[in-house]
């Protein structure tokens, strides 16, 4: 049980994101729940509620370093403290390397590793102060799989 534990959840508008928080919750922790898509994130919000979780939404594109540490003060602050990060958020822009723009490519960087360097530096910060924390990275299953068509299959 995750009874008194507080976990943050990236990427928890939609997919995985949404199931992690639900699972954390239904385990008994507090979830605080992020993502860009502010719209979508409340009406996860909503769903947690119904379950009788304590949910706590907050914006935060993890590719911005100012909205990160926003985020992660702002949980704090609401919850006192953060034991579990699941480190979800991601894209999968797939393209031919050949026709891929750079914008393309450095959107998907930086979701997918700077995202998870940054919001894992953050509430690293705040699981050293406790002394205590656990930090779960999500990864793709295509970052050792490729997609059927793709040039490297």
């Amino acid at each position: 049980m995750l009874t008194g534990k507080v976990a943050l959840v990236t990427g928890a508008s939609s997919g995985l994101g949404v199931q992690f928080a639900k699972a954390l919750a239904s385990a008994g922790a507090s979830v605080a729940i992020c993502a860009r898509r502010v719209e979508k994130l409340a009406s996860v919000k909503a769903e947690l509620d119904a379950m009788g979780a304590t949910c706590y939404a907050v914006k935060c594109d993890v590719t911005n370093v100012g909205e990160i540490k926003a985020a992660v003060a702002t949980v704090k602050a609401h919850f006192g403290k953060i034991d579990i990060l699941v480190n979800n958020a991601g894209l999968g822009l797939t393209e031919p390397a050949e026709t891929q723009s750079d914008d393309t490519w450095l959107k998907m960087v930086n979701t997918n590793l700077n995202g998870v360097y940054f919001m894992a530096r953050e509430v690293g910060k705040v699981m050293l102060e406790q002394n205590y924390g656990k930090i779960i990275n999500i990864g793709s299953i295509h970052s050792v799989v490729a997609l059927p068509g793709s040039p490297l299959t």
